[in-house]
Order: C-alpha cells, then sequence, then structure tokens
C-alpha cells in the first residue's frame, strides 16, 4: 500500500508540472508587457552603435560595417555583427515593439524617438573600464566604451523621458533592462591577447561586481524588470578554436569538438554571476532579476545541432578559411580573400566571434519560450512569479 501510495503521490505531481508547464507554455506569448526597451551590452547586442560613431567621427569603418554582413533580413550592413537581427531584436518583436535605436544616431547624433527604448551596446565593449586593460597592456581594437560609460549614456537619455525621480520610478516600471550579454570582450581581449588563464580568472569577480553594481544604480533609478545574460561556450568559438588549434587532443570534448577548459571559464563566470545574483534578490525583493543561461541554450546548438537545423556548428558561415573559416588576418566583410556560405541559417557561427540570426532566433526562444531563464521568463508579466523558480 506505501508503495501504491508513493505511486500515487509520484503521477499527480507529474500531472501537476505537467499542467503547470502547459500553463506557462500557453502564456508566454505576450505582447504589451514593456512600453520600452533598454539595452546595454557589446557586439551580441549592438545594433549600429558603433557604426554611427565611425560614419560620425570619420573613423575608418570596420569589417562589419561591410556585405555581407545584414544580408539575410537587411540586405544590407546595419552595424549588426551577424547575417541578420539579434537577440535583442528578437526580444523586442516579442513584446510588439520596434527594433532599439542605437543611441548614437538620428539627428545631431542622437536617436529622436526614445519612448520605446534605445539600446546603448557597442561592439567591443567590456564590463571593466578601460583603464583597467590598458594597465595590464590589453588593448581594445573596437572601443573605450564599457557598462559605465553605457550606463553613463542611459542617465543623459533619461531627463527627456521622466521629469522628476517618481516619474521615472513610474516610466521604468514599465520598461525591460537588458543588461547585455556583457563582459565576454573582458576575457577575449585578453585570451586572443596571449594572456594567462590564471591572470584572466582575476578578472572574474571583477567583471561579475561591476555588472552588479550597474544593476544596483538601475534600480535605483526605479527599474524593476532585468534581464542578465550569462556568457556563452567560448571553447566552441570558431575564433577561438583557431587561436587554440592545436592544443592536446585531451583538452577537446569528443562529443561537440569545443575545447573543454575554455567552456569550463565561461561556466565559472556564469556559477560566480548566478551566485550575485541571488545575493541580490534577496536585498531587492520586489525587483525581477532574470538570469538568462545562454551558455546551456547554446550548448544544444553543439550537442543536438542537426535537429535544430544546422549542418555545421564549429565552421563559420563568413570567414578567411581554415579548418573553421576564421582568421585573425582576414576578416569576415574583407574582399575579396573571405568566404561566405550560400545559407547561413545552417550553420552556427556566422564569422568566428558571432552567430548567425538562425542561432540568435534559437536562443531567444530558449529565453522567451522554452523556460531556461531563471526564474522564467513569463515572470516578466507576471509579477506574482518574481523570483520563484517552477521545476
Amino acid at each position: 500500500w506505501v508503495f501504491l501510495h508513493h505511486v500515487f503521490l509520484f503521477k499527480h505531481h507529474l500531472i501537476i508540472s505537467f499542467i503547470i508547464n502547459i500553463a506557462i507554455i500557453t502564456i508566454s506569448h505576450v505582447n504589451g508587457c514593456f512600453t520600452s526597451i533598454f539595452s546595454f551590452g557589446d557586439s551580441l547586442a549592438d545594433t549600429g552603435n558603433l557604426l554611427q560613431l565611425s560614419l560620425s567621427e570619420s573613423k575608418k569603418l570596420f569589417h562589419f560595417d561591410f556585405p555581407p554582413y545584414g544580408r539575410t533580413f537587411f540586405d544590407y550592413p546595419t552595424g549588426r555583427c551577424s547575417d541578420g537581427r539579434l537577440v535583442i531584436d528578437f526580444i523586442a518583436e516579442e513584446f510588439g515593439l520596434p527594433f532599439l535605436p542605437p543611441y548614437f544616431g538620428g539627428e545631431n547624433g542622437k536617436p529622436r524617438n526614445l519612448e520605446n527604448g534605445v539600446n546603448f551596446a557597442v561592439v567591443g565593449a567590456t564590463a571593466l573600464d578601460d583603464v583597467f586593460f590598458k594597465e595590464r597592456g590589453i588593448h581594445n581594437p573596437f572601443t573605450n566604451a564599457s557598462l559605465g560609460v553605457e550606463l553613463g549614456f542611459f542617465k543623459d537619455v533619461l531627463p527627456s523621458l521622466c521629469s522628476s525621480s517618481s516619474d521615472c520610478k513610474e516610466f521604468l516600471k514599465k520598461s525591460l533592462i537588458v543588461m547585455g550579454e556583457i563582459g565576454g570582450n573582458d576575457y577575449s581581449h585578453a585570451f586572443l591577447q596571449g594572456k594567462s588563464t590564471k591572470e584572466i580568472l582575476h578578472f572574474v569577480p571583477l567583471v561579475v561586481d561591476t555588472i552588479a553594481s550597474a544593476i544596483t544604480e538601475l534600480i535605483g533609478l526605479g527599474a524593476v524588470t532585468i534581464l542578465v545574460p550569462g556568457d556563452l561556450p567560448i571553447g566552441c568559438s570558431s575564433a577561438y578554436l583557431t587561436y587554440f588549434q592545436g592544443s592536446d587532443m585531451a583538452d577537446y570534448d569528443p562529443l561537440t569538438g569545443c575545447i573543454t577548459w575554455l567552456n569550463q571559464f565561461s561556466e565559472f563566470h556564469n556559477e560566480q554571476l548566478q551566485k550575485k545574483l541571488d545575493q541580490m534578490r534577496k536585498l531587492h525583493r520586489n525587483v525581477n532579476i532574470i538570469y538568462a543561461d545562454y551558455y546551456h541554450i547554446a550548448m544544444r546548438f553543439y550537442h543536438s545541432g542537426t535537429n535544430l537545423g544546422f549542418t555545421e556548428t564549429l565552421r563559420s558561415c563568413c570567414g578567411g578559411g581554415g579548418r573553421y573559416n576564421y582568421s585573425a588576418l582576414v576578416a569576415c566583410g574583407d574582399p575579396p580573400l573571405t568566404t561566405s556560405c550560400k545559407d547561413p541559417s545552417s550553420h552556427v557561427s556566422w564569422d568566428g566571434l558571432h552567430y548567425t540570426e538562425a542561432t540568435y532566433r534559437w536562443i531567444s526562444k530558449g529565453v522567451l519560450e522554452e523556460l531556461y531563464a531563471i526564474p522564467n521568463t513569463n515572470s516578466l508579466c507576471f509579477p506574482s512569479t518574481v523570483n520563484k523558480q517552477i521545476y
């Protein structure tokens, strides 16, 4: 009888869990939850800031400002480091909002319509400030922008959106804040310039604390819903695989072909970030702090890519040749030496460092629909689930 009782309870638990999950999935497509989105970050989120800066300051354009970038969706380069849309674009679409304009651009170098949000992300941006890297002999080839600089942009914009502290809190209550991804460049600039893993590991708590400080400042200004992506599996990146090519075979995961110790580094960053976010949730119980598990969403591409439509998981679509179609000397967009695949949607990697639109679509689906976010993403629109996790 005791055994049957446990079986009954187990089945009852399964049924309840099934009903809960069905309910969650049913309500996952909800538009109108937010009136605006504000995005921070680096090249994974930049929708044109570095491009606009280069044009306005008569600087040399970067390789991602030329075709075939943008070919899949926009038909021309937009400053996005992909063949099409990014995760932030899909998030905006999900909530019925227009694509976020870059902070730089429009009249007088600034966007005209701010009501639906602004994108402050800049290609190459780091969490830690530029001085930190210069002191350690690490060069940022793209920008001196950091998370603190982007936060400054946000504070410059805020007075045009609300007139008082209470007014701003009311405005930001209806806004979604997307914190990146940010922090990846703090590590990649160092790794790809030959710094040791031991030295770079010391960056992790500093990066995490910087992200946490920015979140705290945004909460003070009135933000109540903040999506915080984790780091991606850098050991599967075409750029890293090329840079560390020739490593000991024991360093590679036989199932995926990714470099295990590099992925473990990403996991370490993500573990530290999640611990910090857990601490922050206890301090700010009325704020919805959501961790977006980019790492485990992305790992599905390398474990079962064919099930998701990918025939190439490690070799980039556009690049300068070689085993992974990536070269630090000949980048995608540098004609005539680079090659671009026929169908970007069959590739996980676009240019070795960034993903294809197809990949970004899957990541956004993972965040918004498949409950990889912690707590689940539906808490964006349903305050009763704030800081709770449903298994």
